[in-house]
């Protein structure tokens, strides 16, 4: 089954585009509390990991959005895309406000699958960045 989802992934160039559309629309579904982006793009047995190390599942990531950030600006910076085959991974940072003025800068990693005939979002890994040092 791996081989029939590797064949039908689109190339390279594609799968890149792609990503990367998909990767500013998920900023953008995270700055806007848009739980139904999130419900639509990752995968029922998606993981995503926070920078305390807690692991969330697809319901337990959704439910953050019971009380979402209000954000004042999330954006993106240094993003990068590798691809391959069915397989892309994204890493970028996303320096944020939120509206009670808090700054800060999250660094992530994404990886996207091609399942069912499209991307899906399979893992997440999110870290904040220390207010100094090395970035």
């Amino acid at each position: 089954m791996a081989d029939a989802m590797a064949c039908n992934a689109p190339g390279t160039e594609a799968a890149a585009a792609a990503v990367r559309r998909l990767n500013e629309e998920y900023i953008d579904a995270a700055r806007t509390g848009n739980a139904a982006w999130f419900r639509r793009h990752l995968a029922e047995d998606v993981v995503v990991i926070l920078g305390t190390g807690k692991r969330l599942g697809k319901a337990e990531f959704l439910s953050q959005f019971d009380a979402p950030k209000a954000f004042r600006s999330l954006t993106l910076r240094n993003v990068t895309l590798r691809v391959f085959g069915p397989t892309v991974q994204v890493d970028a940072d996303a320096p944020w406000e939120l509206a009670d003025g808090h700054r800060g800068v999250s660094r992530y990693i994404d990886t996207y699958a091609w399942l069912d005939g499209r991307w899906q979002v399979v893992s997440a890994q999110i870290t904040l960045l220390p207010a100094s040092g090395e970035r």
